[in-house]
């Protein structure tokens, strides 16, 4: 019972403590690593985790703890590093704006990125020219062993042979066959 009637003081206290609380909390971390709730409790948006907190000392222990700094630490890492590859991206699109298409003997003043799309490019407009002088000498050779094998597939199927579902040769059952009689599966097609 407080002095000056009934228990006043008890709740303007509370109500000084949550004003204090809220202040210290809204000045404390001005990151926003934490998240106030309807309900007045804490979360922390910087823990994987996300622990909830009852009150603000709560949230200042937890703020000191080893498991909060080492999440800052590495969400600090992350945001310098996101922040680094942005600068190359601005730095590496402005440069080839600006920059005019270099001859292949200032190679050294490209980015790498410009480097290796070239590199890419050569190797493969050669890999096309070799393919093509390749199926151009071979075409007339394929065609012709296309065609011996198929007649060789022909005279098998004709002597009385079967393919089976795995492409293996088979005898049909209804035809007898000489003993001198070559396996297709041994002789190849």
């Amino acid at each position: 019972m407080s002095v000056y009637g009934g228990d006043s003081w008890g709740r303007e206290a509370q109500q000084r403590k949550r004003r204090v609380d809220d202040l210290l909390s809204s000045s404390s971390n001005a990151s926003s690593s934490f998240k106030k709730l309807s309900s007045g409790k804490f979360v922390c948006l910087v823990c994987p985790h996300n622990p909830v907190l009852d009150s603000s000392l709560m949230l200042s222990v937890h703020n000191k703890g080893s498991r909060h700094v080492a999440a800052q630490a590495k969400q600090k890492e992350n945001e310098l590093r996101r922040q680094q590859e942005l600068n190359k991206r601005i730095v590496l699109s402005s440069k080839t704006k600006i920059q005019p298409k270099t001859t292949s003997s200032n190679n050294h003043v490209k980015p790498l990125v410009e480097q290796t799309r070239t590199t890419i490019l050569e190797l493969q407009s050669t890999k096309f020219t070799l393919n093509a002088k390749d199926a151009a000498s071979n075409d007339s050779h394929s065609s012709i062993s296309s065609r011996e094998r198929r007649q060789k597939e022909l005279k098998f199927i004709a002597a009385g042979w079967k393919r089976d579902c795995h492409g293996k040769w088979f005898r049909d059952e209804n035809v007898e066959f000489d003993s001198g009689e070559e396996d297709p599966n041994v002789c190849p097609l």
